[in-house]
């Protein structure tokens, strides 16, 4: 990716403002249920700050797992915040910690672009929110609901990554990682996953209708059992950030160019 996700929310921010200012400059142009529409896409300016700092959230808890087997003790205790805790304890809520904040910048973020790419009686019904899984990836029928271009392009492209970090999110979110899913409790065995802990995510990444052959990555990325987590979490979180920067990036410049045509700009 040639530019950060916070570079394309910078781009973001400018784009809703142009879209703004736009509305403002042809005033009672468009149909008033048009311009309150185009207004609630500018509005979204407003959330780059908090969207930049969830992504603040998730890198600092990333930095928290770094070397954390080394901060062991004689004890296997580590450091945490003012407290001693197990390091298993410990590297199953830094993990949570991470992946929560992972997936609530994906939830912000698609919830955006999902005004613009998603049919709208989907945004109309609050059990069916856009969700980068559900409408972006999965096979299961997301392709009535996200123009075809864009569903095709992201699936084909960052699918099997995505799919791995939304099954690991669920097991350790849902399921608290299952019990067993390192490789053993102590900071010896520091983020090693085991082979039933990486069958379980497997098979749950591959309910959603994708596989290995889902990705850019191609051959030269293939997560299994034995492989440092931390490595695998930092490999799919380069793929959602370059997933979250195309979408939201086509999103508003999609809204952008559509409202220049409406207001006769073209």
């Amino acid at each position: 990716m040639n530019k950060t996700l916070s570079d394309r929310l910078t781009a973001v921010k400018t784009v809703l403002g142009k879209i703004n200012g736009a509305l403002a400059g042809h005033p009672e142009k468009l149909a008033q249920d048009v311009e309150t529409q185009f207004e609630a896409i500018a509005a979204f300016a407003s959330h780059v700050e908090h969207w930049n700092h969830l992504l603040d959230a998730r890198d600092t808890a990333r930095a928290l797992l770094a070397d954390l087997e080394k901060q062991a003790d004689d004890n296997d205790n580590v450091r945490y915040g003012i407290l001693k805790a197990r390091f298993q304890t410990a590297r199953l809520l830094g993990v949570q910690s991470y992946l929560a904040a992972q997936w609530s910048l994906a939830d912000r973020l698609v919830a955006m672009a999902g005004t613009v790419l998603c049919i709208r009686n989907t945004l109309q019904d609050p059990k069916n929110q856009p969700q980068l899984v559900s409408h972006f990836v999965s096979g299961k029928g997301p392709e009535s609901r996200t123009a075809a271009i864009v569903y095709d392009s992201l699936r084909h492209s960052f699918g099997w990554p995505i799919a791995v970090s939304y099954a690991l999110r669920n097991h350790f979110l849902h399921d608290g990682a299952g019990g067993d899913f390192f490789d053993g409790p102590t900071a010896a065995s520091a983020f090693k996953i085991s082979v039933d802990g990486w069958k379980r995510v497997e098979e749950r990444a591959r309910s959603y209708t994708v596989n290995a052959a889902h990705s850019r990555l191609g051959s030269t990325w293939g997560p299994s059992a034995g492989d440092d987590l931390r490595t695998i979490l930092d490999t799919c979180a380069i793929e959602i950030d370059e997933t979250l920067g195309v979408l939201v990036g086509s999103a508003c410049q999609m809204a952008l160019v559509h409202l220049g045509f409406m207001l006769g700009e073209d």
